[in-house]
């Protein structure tokens, strides 16, 4: 387990004044766009950038290691003054951290804390806390039963420590014997089609007999659905996940999926581009804290997760505006609308 995330969540803001220098760059490293919530961090991030005299330069490396490192190469050479990553893999991306600080640019790791790199900040969630919120929330509904666990990708750190949470929670339960875990595995670069493949295996394996799915996101709580949904076993079994899809609140509504963890990505991608343009201007961060990341200390904004359930869908990411109320009534029938 990692020090980082032993930590308690808290919300810190950076507040900064607009750059002098209107020319200011500042270049964003992006893993990929293919899952929803991505696309509204990185609208937030340049809306907010552009009012503080800021402009964005963005790459996007769609789970490339070695593109990323030729876009980081590109963005630092584009004269950018500062670097914000989300890392396709958080080991390799430890030489894109290096190389910047040779040549005296800040580094600004968004969601995906890259290890024991001299990173100046760090801006995101508690991936422990929200693992365990995932699993707790299944286990208080289903105490007892057998548990399929899909994880992330393999390559982000932020996939382990979540099952690192998941377990902290379902191994008291596991050494009383009330749950027994019959399908662990991680889907590639989070694809739903890696969980539903999981998932079917499960499934064929206990012959139906499961009680939970612990899914990483909601990308993967889709493929695991489905495939349960085929053996119509679909809201009979309880579905974590995480992000607070679209589609992912309307099977919540529908009941085929328990809950979802709803991360403010407004206001973490809004604090991140403060930070990033402090960062830029060589001005401090305020109200960061110092966490451990492996053998070095560095800053950190931490927010904290939101579990979403049918009950509170209105009071969540409606009332946030993440979600439009319109969109998602017209996909249920009214006696599944939020209230």
């Amino acid at each position: 387990m990692t020090a980082v995330l032993a930590l308690p969540c808290c919300l810190g803001l950076a507040q900064t004044a607009p750059p002098q220098n209107s020319s200011l760059k500042i270049g964003y490293l992006m893993d990929s766009l293919k899952v929803e919530r991505w696309q509204t961090d990185l609208d937030t991030f340049q809306k907010r950038a552009k009012e503080l005299g800021a402009d964005v330069l963005v790459e996007t490396a769609e789970g490339d290691d070695e593109l990323q490192w030729q876009q980081s190469q590109k963005l630092m050479d584009s004269g950018v003054k500062a670097l914000v990553l989300v890392a396709h893999d958080a080991d390799k991306a430890a030489r894109i951290v290096a190389a910047a600080k040779a040549r005296h640019i800040p580094v600004l790791c968004y969601e995906r804390l890259v290890r024991n790199s001299d990173v100046d900040l760090f801006v995101g969630l508690n991936a422990e806390v929200i693992g365990e919120l995932q699993s707790s929330s299944l286990a208080r509904i289903a105490p007892k039963g057998n548990y399929v666990l899909v994880g992330g990708s393999p390559t982000d750190n932020n996939a382990k420590i979540l099952r690192e949470g998941q377990m902290r929670v379902l191994k008291p339960f596991i050494d009383k014997g009330q749950i027994k875990i019959v399908g662990d595995g991680w889907a590639k670069d989070w694809d739903p089609a890696d969980a539903y493949a999981q998932m079917s295996a499960s499934i064929e394996s206990t012959k139906g007999d499961i009680a939970a799915v612990v899914a990483s996101n909601d990308g993967t709580a889709g493929g695991a659905i489905q495939a349960l949904e085929e053996h119509h076993l679909a809201g009979k079994v309880l579905v974590s996940g995480q992000d607070a899809d679209l589609a992912a609140i309307i099977r919540i509504l529908d009941g085929t999926q328990t809950m979802t963890i709803y991360k403010p990505l407004r206001k973490q991608a809004t604090l991140a581009a403060e930070a990033a343009v402090a960062l830029a201007g060589g001005s401090p961060v305020k109200n960061a804290v110092s966490i451990l990341n492996g053998d070095k200390t560095v800053q950190a904004l931490f927010l904290n997760p939101v579990v979403v359930t049918k009950d509170n869908v209105m009071q969540t990411v409606i009332k946030d505006g993440f979600q439009n109320l319109e969109t998602i009534q017209k996909s249920l029938p009214k006696e599944k609308w939020p209230n």
